[in-house]
């Protein structure tokens, strides 16, 4: 489950100079992810009172640390070689990234198969642990599909194909609310949350896969991709798979470690409620800040393979769109946040409004930054990224536990999480501007 602000927008980054080569408008580009994204998103938007009453916090608990678990897995599956495939020279190069992150896939899902059942003793040590132990059979295959739909859709950045974005973005919202609502109809709780995630990133890839990957070579049959173009491929890339994927691995582990510590801390109905919170305050990020973020992607790796100049002009101009489009919503948020969460989902998510109230502000900074944050790999500063995630996932886990240690409550853990947020992506931002001042 996952919810929106509706505020959206369809002019955050600007159209390319009129020197440079015609490609398609990145506001054009915006606008249709955007909205294949609200058609997907949308449901579960609409879906949510209903999810919220189908599911427990228990339930939103244990789907928060198994998207955790699979994205995790997801990282080091694809070597984050989705990363590499807008920057490769052309469309030969391209395939052998791609043949490289579908390799790893296969090897590392397995990996995680046998390591997680292995040490299930050590791990599952509480009620919502003892629950991820029994649905561990969907681990693989929700992190193969997972890392393949990264892989597969950054080809579809590379071309600045927007259009079908979003329609591998509208699918996938159908099949995660589709699955989600009616397993959760069966009373198939709470397996209908953990497979929704999976069944969505499948009918978005039978998107994908139905409008082809690459275009037809201009003479005759196209030519498999050798060993020796994988090789090559993944030695030049090879600060992607060596770097940014513990970089990306920090990042996924800071950004979900926290709801296992409230799980150790405070227990089931305050990680389910700070899980619930953040499904829906993260939305606006979903909905236009990945939007943003796969744009932003595209035109900035034309910019570097094109030597324009331009990236330090689309960061900034994407930072001030992304900043006025997020404050509105986050303010009244502040402002009403446990009388709409008590009102549209239910008494049992009241206590969650308190929680939005205290993370409105971090999850805008959030909103801001992550877009840009592409800047570090656009100029390879893959180091930089790696050093902040470090320290950013020692905080966001160090300074709840804490305040969890001097005697704090959930409501004062949340707030400890939310300054650390808002540290960590401000943080990011400044990284950015160093980053496109020096070089």
């Amino acid at each position: 489950m996952s919810g929106a602000d509706p505020a959206t927008t369809t002019d955050v980054l600007p159209a390319a100079p009129r020197t440079a080569p015609r490609r398609p408008g990145a506001r054009r580009g915006v606008a249709e992810i955007v909205l294949g994204t609200v058609l997907g998103q949308g449901l579960l938007i609409a879906a949510a009172p209903v999810l919220a009453r189908l599911y427990s916090p228990a339930d939103f608990a244990l789907l928060q640390i198994f998207t955790g678990v699979v994205s995790v897995g997801a990282v080091l599956a694809g070597l984050r070689m989705d990363l590499a495939v807008p920057l490769a020279r052309d469309v030969t190069e391209a395939r052998a990234v791609v043949r490289a992150g579908l390799a790893g896939t296969v090897v590392v899902a397995v990996a995680i198969w046998l390591l997680g059942l292995a040490g299930a003793g050590l791990w599952a040590v509480n009620a919502t642990l003892a629950d991820l132990r029994a649905a561990w059979w969907l681990v693989p295959p929700t992190v193969a599909v997972i890392a393949v739909f990264q892989l597969l859709s950054a080809v579809l950045v590379r071309a600045e194909r927007y259009r079908d974005l979003a329609g591998r973005n509208a699918l996938q919202g159908v099949g995660t609310a589709g699955a989600q609502l009616g397993l959760g109809f069966a009373g198939l709780a709470p397996l209908g949350l953990l497979l929704g995630m999976g069944v969505g990133r499948a009918a978005g890839l039978a998107s994908i896969a139905r409008g082809g990957l690459f275009p037809p070579p201009a003479a005759g049959r196209r030519e498999p991709v050798t060993a020796g173009q994988v090789y090559a491929a993944v030695r030049r890339f090879r600060r992607f798979p060596l770097v940014t994927t513990w970089t990306a691995l920090l990042n996924n582990t800071g950004q979900y470690a926290p709801y296992l510590l409230f799980s150790l801390t405070y227990g089931q109905n305050p990680t389910g409620w700070l899980a619930f919170t953040s499904r829906l305050l993260a939305l606006p990020a979903t909905v236009v800040g990945q939007a943003v973020a796969q744009v932003f992607l595209g035109r900035g790796a034309s910019a570097r393979r094109d030597a324009t100049g331009d990236l330090p002009r689309l960061t900034w101009l994407a930072v001030r769109r992304l900043a006025l489009v997020g404050a509105g919503p986050a303010i009244a948020l502040s402002l009403a946040g446990p009388w709409v969460f008590g009102w549209v989902f239910g008494a049992q998510w009241e206590r969650a409004g308190s929680y939005a109230q205290l993370l409105a502000v971090a999850f805008l900074a959030q909103f801001v930054a992550s877009p840009v944050s592409n800047v570090l790999n656009l100029v390879e500063r893959q180091g930089l990224a790696l050093g902040w995630e470090a320290v950013r996932l020692v905080l966001v886990v160090g300074v709840p536990w804490l305040v969890w240690a001097l005697g704090g409550s959930d409501l004062a853990g949340v707030a400890a999480y939310a300054g650390v947020l808002v540290l960590s992506y401000g943080g990011v931002l400044v990284l950015v501007r160093w980053v496109l001042r020096h070089g």
